[in-house]
């Protein structure tokens, strides 16, 4: 899947090493909901199912010179895609990558998955991640109080979403 400045590619074994850098010690850890840090291990065994898992689409996001830059993907629940996206290398941050990927992966999922709706989760102070995910149709559907406990205590998280047909409509579909 290729965009304007980003192609999408899937999780090789090979990126078992990238991925456990970035995931114990990126930038964008701040605004992510997971528990670190990660061992080897735990790594190895969630890149072979994000490679293979039908359920959980997920891809390196690379520039179009063949840098790697972050990860995004869905997690395929009845109907709906569970998005989530990190831009790890803080040099290719408000450059409008994260905004391409976001695009990619959303047009490609609805062409080729019976999906109604694509959802997300994104801390309310992330406000650079809000504008890119509204840019790309996202539309807020409202506050989760309380959601989760993220760096030593309970954070709201906003939900947002793009439904299939408001996809169509806007003439996101490429």
């Amino acid at each position: 899947m290729v965009g304007k400045k980003v192609r999408l590619r899937p999780i090789e074994p090979e990126d078992v090493p990238l991925l456990l850098r970035w995931i114990n010690g990126s930038a964008a850890l701040e605004w992510l909901q997971r528990r670190l840090p990660l061992t080897r291990r735990q790594e190895q065994a969630w890149a072979a199912r994000a490679a293979t898992d039908p359920q959980m689409p997920t891809f390196i996001i690379q520039t179009l010179r063949g840098a790697d830059i972050g990860v995004l993907g869905l997690q395929l629940e009845a109907g709906r895609g569970v998005f989530g996206i990190a831009i790890h290398e803080p040099q290719y941050w408000a450059r409008g990558f994260g905004q391409d990927a976001v695009e990619v992966l959303v047009n490609s999922a609805f062409q080729v998955l019976p999906l109604q709706r694509i959802e997300l989760l994104v801390l309310p102070e992330n406000a650079r991640a809000i504008r890119c995910y509204e840019k790309a149709g996202f539309k807020r559907e409202g506050l989760l109080r309380n959601y989760i406990y993220n760096r030593g205590k309970m954070q709201d998280m906003i939900i947002m979403s793009i439904l299939h047909e408001e996809w169509k409509r806007t003439g996101a579909a490429r």
